[in-house]
């Protein structure tokens, strides 16, 4: 719950200005999120992500990295579509607390490893590590922008398989889609497909359609 006892909701999440406004929110919201806000606006961005992952990938896209994967409802989607590896990153403790305690239908837990890290900064991760990097909701308003890719095109394979949403006044108004026109001239990732999802499916918001980049590193 926030300070004057209303649950947090989505204009407050686009509000935040800083890692540590993130931190701060997202630790306050971790035990509520699904149970409030997610159930309330019936939340299916995650599907989305993990159906469109699963129609794409391959062999040898393991294992997979959700960043921002808050309490792990990508990774829970993931996981009842297919054997993957996973692995979570994301900015709160907390939220990394709720996705913890995920399991998956054979009993075993969703995610392999979690990461407390910041994606608006230098990654403590090795080179050529991730062979796949999805995500839902990270990409938004007051969150991570698109030089965040830099990193995350570091530390996934060659031939990994990207599947991000972002936000879509996000996607124009930070220029996602010249910046990675701009990579793939520049040989870094073949040329994005663009698909347009639901993130929600009641509420104030369900008419918008956030976008889906599907790509992979060359």
């Amino acid at each position: 719950m926030s300070g004057d006892g209303k649950e947090l909701d989505l204009e407050e999440a686009y509000a935040v200005e800083t890692p540590d406004d993130n931190r701060d929110l997202y630790g306050r919201w971790a035990s509520t999120y699904e149970s409030g806000f997610a159930t309330r606006h019936a939340y299916v961005y995650h599907e989305r992500v993990a159906t469109t992952f699963a129609g794409a990938a391959g062999p040898d896209d393991d294992p997979v990295l959700d960043i921002g994967c808050g309490t792990g409802l990508v990774g829970e989607a993931l996981r009842a579509l297919g054997g993957w590896t996973i692995d979570g990153l994301d900015l709160s403790p907390e939220m990394l607390d709720e996705a913890r305690r995920k399991t998956a239908g054979d009993g075993s837990p969703v995610y392999h490893d979690l990461h407390v890290a910041d994606l608006t900064a230098p990654l403590g991760h090795d080179d050529d590590t991730w062979g796949a990097i999805v995500s839902a909701g990270t990409f938004t308003h007051g969150h991570v922008g698109p030089d965040a890719f830099d990193e995350l095109y570091r530390i996934a394979r060659t031939g990994a398989l990207f599947v991000v949403g972002i936000n879509p006044d996000h996607f124009e108004g930070q220029g996602y889609a010249g910046r990675f026109a701009a990579d793939a001239d520049a040989g870094r990732i073949t040329a994005p497909d663009y698909h347009h999802v639901p993130t929600y499916s009641l509420g104030d918001h369900v008419d918008r359609l956030s976008v889906l980049a599907v790509f992979r590193t060359t």
